[in-house]
């Protein structure tokens, strides 16, 4: 490798279509909420509730892929057809992780 090779900057990736996940406490719980997939999990620490709501993304990736003609064709679920192919795409926890946004807010009833 030459001088001007170990120069060059790093080569970062980013995904066009972000998940937002937003983390709200309430009282002694913590709520993962993802708007554009209108997902929800509720853990008891934020770190359970990013690691439930991984797993509820991925989860409902399978099940929206198996059903494909049902879930594209519903009106409430086939705007989420890119981000579910984003995920499905991902190797492992640490890239799905690089298309999602994390956010705190707080719960209101």
């Amino acid at each position: 490798m030459n001088n001007e090779q170990s120069l060059l900057p790093p080569k970062i990736s980013f995904f066009e279509k972000r998940l937002t996940i937003i983390l709200a406490r309430d009282d002694a719980m913590v709520c993962a909420f993802c708007p554009e997939l209108d997902l929800v999990t509720e853990m008891a620490t934020p770190d359970e509730a990013l690691e439930d709501m991984l797993e509820a993304m991925q989860d409902y990736a399978e099940e929206y892929l198996e059903d494909l003609e049902i879930y594209q064709n519903s009106p409430n679920r086939a705007h989420h057809l890119p981000y579910i192919q984003a995920i499905a795409a991902c190797n492992d926890a640490w890239d799905i992780g690089l298309l999602f946004e994390i956010q705190h807010g707080r719960v209101q009833v």
